[in-house]
């Protein structure tokens, strides 16, 4: 039988991951309650959030949830690290981890597929949704111009044709 903490700690997990489409996984067991607090702290400016989780009942939450297993990203004590983009948020953490050694990256959960740490410093070094957007668009205004530029220069020869007839009637009249 279930004890009843767990249960609500497990139904806790469930609501704060919910619409939660990434996590990644941290451990902390060296840091100092100043390191957490910084932490903490930078990834609210930054619009992220943190939860620390007791991996078998996070494990439980995120099968209950459809997320699968995350046993392989839990280890010692950790916390669940998200936000509006999984790469701006890795890209903080192994930034954080550059200052403050003893923060730990155990993994990440990116669309139901479990990453490990060198996985998530990969993810990092990738572009985030903004930049995508930015370098997207950039390509779509660039085919524009081109596309305009090429219609415009078949009009500009037709219309030097019409001009180098019409000054040989000029010439003729």
């Amino acid at each position: 039988m279930p004890n009843r903490i767990n249960v609500l700690q497990v139904e806790q997990y469930k609501k704060a991951f919910q619409d939660v489409d990434f996590i990644i996984s941290v451990g902390y067991p060296k840091m100092n309650v100043q390191g957490i607090d910084e932490l903490r702290s930078k990834l609210e400016a930054a619009g992220s959030k943190m939860l620390f989780v007791r991996n078998r009942l996070a494990n439980i939450a995120m099968k209950e949830l459809g997320h699968g297993e995350v046993k392989g990203i839990c280890k010692e004590q950790t916390a669940f690290v998200w936000g509006e983009d999984p790469v701006s948020v890795a890209r903080f953490l192994v930034d954080f981890k550059k200052e403050h050694a003893e923060l730990q990256l155990h993994g990440a959960l990116v669309e139901k597929a479990l990453l490990d740490s060198k996985a998530v410093v990969g993810l990092s070094k990738s572009p985030t949704k903004e930049e995508l957007k930015s370098i997207i668009s950039g390509q779509i205004i660039a085919m524009g111009g081109k596309l305009s530029a090429q219609m415009l220069a078949g009009g500009g020869l037709v219309a030097s044709q019409i001009e180098k007839i019409a000054k040989k009637d000029e010439e003729a009249a």
